[in-house]
């Protein structure tokens, strides 16, 4: 390994890499992570001095207040002696920073009744999530409230233990629906991942040279690159079986829906079987906009939805 190649925390290679990527002309409309990146404060906080949108995930322990407490400035003098301190600091009897997943009691995510969407079509069938969500004030490494987020709550219908917290930078106004959209974009880079050690051989060096992993992890890539550009030049607009969408979202509905929301009485066990897209949704809202959907019967009298993707001509940073 050579004598210049020194330990940085991943946030910090992921910035550099994102400045190298700015610096080469893309850009990216948004940003999504899991929360190995999102439950670092300064991270969060890099993004938005560059003016990129995100939405990414955060750990349960991710800190912060629904109402932001507030903050003096006047000088403060310990036991009353000594020169007064003019740093920012929060007001005596403030409430403290919470975790995210102790918010659920608070008022503010308490009153608020879950809104269940279909966020994904997979080979088992619709993956509906119920949401609640609200801004939100991080905690910052002074102890300080920060800039206001948006918090994203997501419960698994079928496994109400499982909760997801993303938080977004998106500007006021924005529909949940692009958010959720982003949010649950992420599986794709996964997905390329695990083609990439399961077929190409990605996790599969042997050898003990730095240069030579290198040269190996390179290779990989790029035999990934030039399999999944042949595929989409040979493979054409073959569906996939039923019409869910084969690993690489070819064919069927669109891997990432995001575009109704789901009854409440319209979700439970076997029924998750049925397309629930077209149903009415549970309330309306008027920043959500409404996605025509029209079921198609196929050859074998079955019903499927053919949902165009959510034209939003966003590229994705995954």
């Amino acid at each position: 390994i050579p004598d210049d190649m020194v330990y940085r925390p991943k946030w910090k290679i992921a910035l550099e890499l994102y400045d190298r990527a700015r610096g080469n002309g893309l850009h990216f409309d948004w940003t999504t992570f899991d929360e190995g990146y999102g439950g670092k404060p300064e991270f969060l906080r890099e993004l938005s001095t560059r003016h990129q949108k995100f939405v990414g995930e955060v750990p349960r322990n991710f800190m912060g207040w629904i109402k932001p407490p507030r903050v003096v400035t006047r000088p403060f003098r310990k036991h009353g002696r000594g020169r007064g301190r003019k740093t920012p600091r929060l007001a005596s009897g403030g409430a403290a920073a919470r975790r995210v997943d102790a918010m659920l009691q608070e008022k503010g995510l308490r009153d608020q009744p879950w809104v269940r969407w279909r966020v994904k079509d997979g080979h088992k069938g619709p993956m509906v999530w119920e949401v609640k969500h609200l801004r939100f004030y991080p905690v910052t490494a002074a102890g300080l409230p920060g800039e206001p987020l948006y918090l994203i709550v997501a419960r698994d219908v079928l496994h109400p233990e499982e909760l997801k917290f993303f938080v977004s930078n998106a500007p006021a106004g924005t529909s949940i629906q692009t958010m959720l959209l982003v949010a649950f974009s992420r599986w794709r880079v996964e997905r390329c991942f695990e083609d990439q050690k399961s077929e190409i051989g990605l996790d599969q060096y042997e050898g003990r040279r730095y240069q030579g992993l290198k040269r190996h992890l390179i290779l990989s890539c790029v035999s990934y690159l030039f399999l999944s550009r042949m595929r989409q030049e040979f493979g054409g607009e073959k569906p996939g079986v039923d019409g869910v969408p084969d690993p690489h979202g070819g064919g069927g509905v669109d891997p990432v829906l995001v575009v109704a929301r789901v009854p409440a009485e319209g979700v439970a066990g076997a029924d998750l079987g049925r397309d629930q897209t077209s149903a009415t949704p549970e309330r309306q809202g008027a920043d959500m906009p409404h996605q025509e959907n029209t079921p198609k019967v196929t050859g074998g009298g079955r019903q499927t939805h053919r949902v165009a993707p959510l034209q939003m001509g966003y590229d994705l940073a995954l």
